[in-house]
This record gives C-alpha cells, structure tokens and sequence, in this order.
C-alpha cells in the first residue's frame, strides 16, 4: 500500500530535511487541497510536526481533515486525551512513538495503533526525533508486536534527502515480524516502491512526491496487476451512501486521468475509447478514493454521484433503484434545508415545519425519546425508535452537522481506551448542560 505523507507544521504542509524545522524544503498553505488530491491515490498519513516538538499542535486542522479523508495520524500522541480525541475525530488508526508502551497501546484495539520506529544508526528515537532511546529497531518491535497492526519504520538519517531508503533494513524488519511495515526515509525512485512491495512493505512516501522525483499516480499504477485482461482492470463504483452503483473497465490512461483530475474515466471496450461519467447527460461523478483489492486486479471508485449512475432513465444505479438509508433521508432534509432558506418550501410540509418553526424540532425529539423510552412491545418500539431517528436528523440537517460526523463519533468510541477489566473507560459527565455527551 501506498500512503501519502502530509506533515503538518504550523498549520502549512511541509517536508523537512532529517525532522530538522529549519531545514524546510516544501512549504504549501493549501492543506485540504493537497489533501483531496492525494487521498484518490490512498489513505493519508498525517503527521503533527509542531506537537511532536512539543511546540503547539494542528488539531483543529486535523480533525477537518478527518471529517473528510481516510487518515492514520501521528505526532506527539503522548496522553489518551489526545489519542481519544483523534479517534473521535475520525482518525482511522493512530502512529505512537514516544508513549509506544505496552501500557499505554493495550487500552486500545489492537488494530487501530501503529507504532512509530523512528532510527538514526539502527537505533530507536522519539520526542520528535529529538531523543535517543537506546533501543535496537528489531528488539523493539518484537517488544511491541503484540500491541499493534502495524509499524512505521522511518529511517530519520534519509527522511527528505531522496538519497534512498535502506531496503536491507527494512527486509530485516519485514522478516522479524508479521505486521505490516510500513517504510518511510529517503525514498527517492520507482524502483524503490516496487521492490518494497515486493518484499512486503509498505510506504509512506513525502519529499519524493512534493518534489516530483515520483509520481503518485506512476506508484499507484505500479501496484496493479494489468495482466489478466489485456490490459484493462474492472472497476466497482460506490456512491456517497455506499451503495454499488455500477462496474465498469479502466485501462492504464482512463485511471491516470481519474487520478490526476478526480473525474471518472472509464474505458469503453464496445467503443474502444475513454469516456468520462456524465459527459453526455451530466450525472458526473467526483472520485473520492481509488482502492484496490488484495490481489490488486480489482478496482473501487469511491465517488461523489450527481443524479443517476445508470445509462437507463429509470434506474438509479445499474443494478437498479436507490436503496433507502439514512444518508437518502438527510439528503432529503438537507434539501428541504436549502429550499427553507431560499423561500421555496411547501407552507404545509410537515418537515418543512419541523425545521423551520421554533423548538419544534426539539420538543419532538423529547417527546419521542419518552415514547421509545416506555414502549414495550416489538412494532411500537420500531415506531417509536424510527420517530427518535428522523428528527434526529432533523436537527442534524437544520444545524448543518453531517450524519457521517456522528458515525466517526460511534466510530471514534468503538477504538477508544478500554478500562483495565475490559470494558469501555466512561467518560466524565458534560460540566455544562450544553456539552456534548461523550
């Protein structure tokens, strides 16, 4: 796997030369620009510089981008309030060096940590590269394996020279554990990526592609296995509501330009040309995430779908109607939203009145979760549990806030510390009646 680094330093992208901040070499003021791009190529490693140096933090900039993005998060994760509150966040993992103990990284799920191997001459460094710790790479991971998914070994003597990863070491590290390694440190070449994936690692890949010393899309296309069908890969396609919505072909060029333009391209077998989704009757799709599958000869195209996915007028999606969701009913609620504000709601439409009427909203968001509450046989539950839904949503289209965040929220509590009997660490109660229950 591929993961694109964004080093945060100072609210700015950057890659420094060795983890030194005075050596800057990259410097861009475009964060969720820089993000969107790289996120279609894989999940992004996003890396807190000023809170590993103990010199502020990013997290108002980094929970954004976990609203958005698929990201595993590192730098300066030194107390569970932190950990917790990126996980919260929607942070899909999280890298831990300094605090990379067995007790701290055993009050969490053992596959949403990473440990963060950072070496300078075979030896482990933390507080930011900063510190020496004495530990041998090997010894190290073998201490901790049990505790985490995965490792992020990064060579801090390369980081940013594009001088060349050090494959031995990362093969000997690769053959002392069976977690995912993931190498980082002076990649500088194709080649590089290849034959990392070849011997099992994975990379995390910063100056080369700031620099343009590798491409992205070059890396990603290097992973695929365009052999079994003359040179074309299937795609699956799957909307906003993760709904499947339609299969088609890509060839090298179709996916190169989905990559670089985040429109989706496909390749016409019948036709023999590219197209692109909407070009003919405006129902585009904005490509989120391009992923593969194990065997890397299968495609996923996560995407933003503008109206119906399918050729035929009265389908949705080729594989037929729109599937009720919640995304589907806070999409409706959310439009009615819009046409509130613009004057064009029906007088009489009860959700209409809902959102638009003064404490309504709430009042029946109190009055259902008492009903729910009481309710003891089977359909008056379901009933009831369905009214608590929709105007929970309501409130949720009314004040702007996304369902997806909610879900990170649950989310972000499934990876949270666990007590030392197992069971989920409760939160303290809110200190004001306005704070959100934790």
């Amino acid at each position: 796997m591929i993961h694109p680094s964004i080093d945060l330093l100072g609210g700015r992208v950057v890659q420094l030369r060795g983890g030194n901040p005075d050596d800057c070499k990259v410097a861009i003021d475009d964060v969720l620009g820089v993000a969107e791009q790289f996120h279609r190529h894989g999940e992004l490693a996003v890396i807190d510089l000023d809170a590993a140096l103990g010199r502020g933090d990013n997290l108002p900039l980094i929970e954004a981008l976990c609203a958005r993005f698929d990201c595993r998060v590192g730098g300066g994760i030194r107390d569970h309030e932190r950990a917790d509150r990126l996980l919260r966040a929607g942070a899909r993992k999280l890298i831990v060096g300094t605090k990379a103990t067995p007790e701290f990284l055993s009050r969490y799920p053992r596959e949403r940590m990473i440990v963060a191997l950072d070496a300078k001459a075979g030896r482990v460094v933390d507080h930011g590269w900063t510190q020496t710790t004495g530990d041998r790479v090997i010894d190290r991971a073998k201490a901790l394996e049990p505790y985490c998914s995965e490792f992020l070994y990064t060579l801090v003597d390369r980081e940013g020279s594009l001088q060349g990863i050090d494959q031995d070491a990362v093969r000997a590290l690769v053959e002392a554990t069976s977690n995912v390694v993931v190498a980082a440190g002076g990649i500088a070449a194709l080649p590089e990526v290849v034959e990392l994936d070849r011997m099992g690692a994975s990379c995390q890949l910063g100056m080369s592609i700031y620099t343009g010393t590798i491409s992205l899309t070059d890396a990603v296309m290097s992973m695929l296995d365009w052999g079994k069908h003359d040179g074309l890969l299937p795609v699956v396609v799957q909307d906003q509501g993760r709904q499947v919505v339609m299969h088609a072909w890509v060839d090298r060029e179709a996916l190169a330009m989905t990559l670089a333009t985040g429109d989706g391209w496909y390749f016409s077998r019948s036709r023999q040309r590219h197209w692109r989704k909407g070009e003919t009757s405006g129902h585009t799709q904005r490509v989120a995430a391009v992923r593969y599958d194990c065997d890397r000869d299968t495609l996923l195209y996560r995407v933003e779908q503008q109206g119906r996915a399918c050729h035929v007028e009265t389908q949705y999606g080729c594989f037929g109607a729109q599937e009720f969701g919640l995304e589907r009913l806070e999409a409706t609620l959310r439009a009615r939203v819009a046409e509130i504000r613009d004057g064009s709601a029906a007088a009489n439409s009860y959700s209409a009145r809902v959102l638009a009427e003064p404490g309504l909203c709430e009042a029946k968001i109190l009055e259902e979760a008492a009903e729910l509450a009481e309710a003891s046989e089977r359909r008056e539950i379901i009933w009831e549990a369905a009214d608590v839904l929709f105007f929970t949503l309501a409130k949720l289209a009314r004040e702007e806030i996304p369902l997806a965040a909610v879900l990170r929220e649950l989310e972000g509590r499934q990876g949270r510390r666990r007590a030392a009997d197992g069971g989920m660490v409760r939160a303290e109660a809110p200190s004001t009646a306005g704070e959100a229950k934790r």
